[in-house]
């Protein structure tokens, strides 16, 4: 039996018509929202013809002349930005707690406050809307607002240090000038044009090694603007003779370290990497002095500590040259913690305890044994990261849950040695 044959375009039409009609009743949903349930129909069909007719998407993004940014990227872009439109919510009005998503905002509530205060169009209960307009600036302020910081945020999320460059846009209001009433306000939609800035990239020679670096900073967005902010470390924290009070060197970062906190603390983006820098270099912390020019910073995810950059003074920059969790071997604290447990150098690399990973993975939260044993050792902090991790932070650090190592509690105590160095221990800088 031959198949029948599809119409393609009837299909199409009756999809039209079926987000038509979704539309349509999502729009009268809003006008109770404005005011209540006897403004389901306070639009006439005309009116309410227009509306639909001068739906569209919020933004459009382009790609600034001469970047080599790929149409998959801008897809992605796209769909990120989407996302976040419709999850993020702003006020209807200045009291009370009336809220719509910002993507819904866009495609309702803006074309109702552009029609209906559109002078040559009257309609029975047009008045109603006075009130409703009197927000209306401050609404599309904190539209533009958010909008800014979530694509600021989109754009931060997929830095890679390893492309060395980051992404940049500016942000333009243009306005429709197609399928408007005469006499209406102005109806915009938001151009982002996209571009990137690239890191500076140069050699440096430790010891007797040449090795390439990359400078390391973040870009601040404003609406129309963007601006490099390099990742700086106070001169006088470094103890350079003969440094003066603000007096900086910029921060550059080599493959190396790049790859040991990407494997270390297995972050799930390369631009987390990015930004534990910068946030490390933004706040005061605590620097260790471990030779010549040669230093150990402390370096924190959000509020927790989670381990050190160890870093040279040299040609007037500080090189980060790798990366050490809290448990390495070469930190005050993993110094303290072998002492306690009697652990080496080697146990912990068998062990894989110098590992965000293993450590996420593993039941030595609920040890109270080894948990009092880190503390003890001033490891508390990356407790609490492996229990934010287990709660929901997997989306900026990896955690790979079919690899869980629920036997690693039961392994540090066979090789923990019953009755080692209990006593308070401090590491002195020369150690290290």
């Amino acid at each position: 039996m031959a198949k029948k044959k599809v119409n393609i375009h009837a299909q199409h039409k009756l999809q039209a018509a079926q987000r038509k009609n979704v539309y349509m009743q999502k729009l009268r949903y809003y006008c109770t929202v404005i005011g209540d349930a006897s403004w389901q129909h306070i639009l006439p069909k005309p009116v309410m013809e227009i509306i639909y007719g001068l739906r569209g998407g919020p933004f459009k993004i382009r790609v600034a002349k001469g970047e080599k940014i790929t149409k998959r990227f801008v897809k992605m872009l796209y769909t990120y930005i989407n996302d976040e439109m419709k999850s993020n919510t702003l006020n209807l009005f200045s009291e009370g707690d009336k809220k719509v998503s910002l993507s819904d905002y866009y495609q309702y509530i803006y074309p109702i406050e552009t029609i209906c205060f559109t002078k040559d169009l009257l309609f029975k209960g047009k008045e109603k809307f006075d009130a409703f307009h009197a927000c209306s600036d401050r609404r599309y302020e904190e539209y533009l607002y958010y909008t800014t910081q979530i694509i600021s945020c989109i754009c931060s999320a997929l830095n890679d240090l390893n492309k060395r460059c980051l992404y940049t846009f500016v942000y333009d209001k243009v306005i429709h000038t197609e399928r408007l009433p005469e006499n209406s306000e102005s109806l915009k939609y938001q151009l982002v044009t996209i571009a990137t800035r690239p890191l500076e990239v140069r050699q440096v020679k430790i010891g007797e090694e040449k090795r390439l670096v990359c400078q390391v900073g973040e870009i601040v967005h404003d609406f129309d603007q963007s601006t490099f902010i390099p990742a700086e470390a106070p001169l006088r924290y470094l103890k350079i003779p003969g440094a003066k009070a603000g007096e900086k060197a910029p921060v550059y970062i080599q493959q190396h370290a790049i790859d040991r906190i990407m494997q270390r603390a297995y972050c799930s983006y390369p631009s987390v990497v990015l930004l534990i820098i910068s946030r490390t270099f933004m706040d005061k912390r605590r620097i260790i002095s471990t030779g010549k020019n040669q230093y150990l910073i402390e370096c924190f995810y959000e509020d927790l500590k989670i381990g050190y950059f160890a870093a040279t003074y040299v040609d007037g920059i500080l090189v980060i040259r790798t990366f050490l969790i809290i448990t390495h071997s070469g930190t005050p604290e993993g110094k303290k913690l072998e002492a306690l447990t009697g652990l080496q150098k080697k146990d912990k690399t068998y062990l894989a305890i110098d590992d965000l990973r293993t450590l996420a993975n593993s039941d030595i939260i609920d040890d109270e044994e080894i948990r009092e044993l880190f503390i003890k050792a001033g490891c508390e902090s990356i407790l609490e990261l492996c229990r934010r991790v287990k709660n929901g932070w997997e989306y900026l650090l990896s955690l790979d849950k079919t690899t869980q190592n629920g036997e690693l509690s039961k392994l540090l105590h066979e090789y923990i040695q019953l009755g080692a160095k209990d006593e308070e221990y401090f590491v002195n800088d020369d150690e290290l």
